[in-house]
């Protein structure tokens, strides 16, 4: 019977020291997730479900460098809601009852379904962003990542994150076919004086 009772507490404890924290991925209603597409910010409300994807960062200390768990959601279809709201992952680097500092990014769906570390480093017009969209990075908060069955961690709310805002990225346009006519009609001119 012994033998059974220390196997049993060792199994417990092997387990224990690999397991793997939980959080809460998804905002509440005191946060908003914006977009500065048309200049204003405006909520990701009225945006079709899977317009957005967000993916959660996470690091030792507060000064980073963070990385990208491989955890993602996506907008919902309420108002600046990131989900779906019983989204529970299991982070892999966020043992559970460790304490993390995390921050979360956000892109719209026209950069791809995928993060990309370089991202984080990239400037607005970097070609890394190819034809553009919105992209944005939360402020950072720090917590414990719980084990089941307890409730997880939440990252929105209380003392957590607040809402964010994502702005708009990548090239410059090219111009426009006005400003092109306008370029070939000097020309014209020029080629015309020299004759």
């Amino acid at each position: 019977m012994k033998k059974l009772a220390a196997i049993l507490c060792l199994s417990a404890l092997t387990t224990g020291a690999f397991a793997q924290g939980l959080v809460q991925f998804a905002n509440g209603v005191g946060s908003l997730i914006s977009s500065s597409q048309t200049g204003t910010a405006t909520t990701l409300g009225a945006a079709p479900v899977g317009s957005y994807y967000f993916g959660l960062l996470t690091a030792d200390s507060a000064a980073g460098p963070f990385t990208f768990s491989g955890v993602y959601a996506t907008n919902t279809a309420a108002g600046s809601k990131l989900g779906p709201p019983t989204y529970q992952p299991a982070v892999g680097n966020w043992a559970a009852g460790a304490t993390k500092f995390f921050e979360v990014a956000g892109w719209s769906s026209s950069l791809g379904a995928t993060f990309n570390n370089g991202w984080l480093t990239a400037l607005p017009g970097d070609a890394i962003w190819g034809a553009g969209g919105l992209f944005g990075l939360s402020s950072v908060g720090s917590g414990v990542a719980t084990a089941a069955p307890a409730p997880p961690f939440p990252l929105f709310g209380g003392t957590a994150l607040s809402g964010f805002n994502l702005a708009p990225v990548g090239t410059v346009p090219e111009p426009t076919s006005m400003a092109l006519a306008g370029l070939g009609a000097a020309a014209l001119l020029i080629f015309r004086r020299r004759k």
